[in-house]
């Protein structure tokens, strides 16, 4: 008999299979630890886009259904549980606040909406202090979605990286006075 299969009183013995799993539960922690370090070390990174608007709902609306993002989260925070946020935007967070959180397929929680109701409209013709540049799968219908939902537009503008890759661009502006840059690639690009 091996030692793992004799049981002297009063002892317990651990046994091959339970040896075993905590060795695999061990190795998968040391693994996702390294690969967390290689991430958090990864910097800098861009997390995510916060915008600021008067009309949370028009906003997330828009965000859907002419980008095509997908909502993950909506809700209002209690007024002083985020003590970071009201610095941050500079609004007083002495009230609730409601905000959500969107996704693409690639960028999860990458949008971050703010709902502020004093916030001032922006002017078309003033210079906009920040453009979100956002990949679409089909540049034409996202136009015309955004045409559709009462956006302005710009007219499409091809061009080529400097990688050598060519893609088309067009300015959408959302219902909050946000810049949105779409553009589509015309092929993939090789990397």
């Amino acid at each position: 008999m091996s030692a793992f299969q004799q049981r002297a009183p009063g002892r317990q013995w651990l046994s091959l299979r339970t040896i075993t799993s905590t060795m695999a539960c061990l190795i998968a922690f040391a693994c996702t630890s390294m690969g967390n370090a290689a991430i958090a070390s990864d910097s800098p990174r861009i997390k995510r886009i916060s915008l600021m608007t008067a009309d949370l709902d028009q906003s997330i609306a828009f965000f859907i259904d002419v980008i095509g993002f997908t909502l993950d989260f909506e809700g209002r925070l209690p007024a002083n549980s985020e003590p970071f946020l009201g610095p941050v935007f500079n609004i007083d967070s002495d009230k609730p606040i409601r905000r959500a959180l969107l996704s693409t397929a690639t960028e999860p929680r990458g949008l971050f909406l703010i709902e502020h109701k004093p916030m001032p409209s922006a002017s078309a013709t003033a210079p906009r202090s920040v453009v979100t540049v956002t990949q679409v799968d089909d540049l034409e219908a996202t136009l015309l979605r955004a045409s559709e939902f009462g956006s302005e537009t710009t007219d499409v503008v091809s061009d080529i990286t400097p990688e050598g890759a060519s893609f088309a661009e067009a300015l959408i502006m959302s219902p909050g006075g946000h810049a949105i840059l779409v553009y589509q690639y015309d092929a993939p690009p090789t990397e």
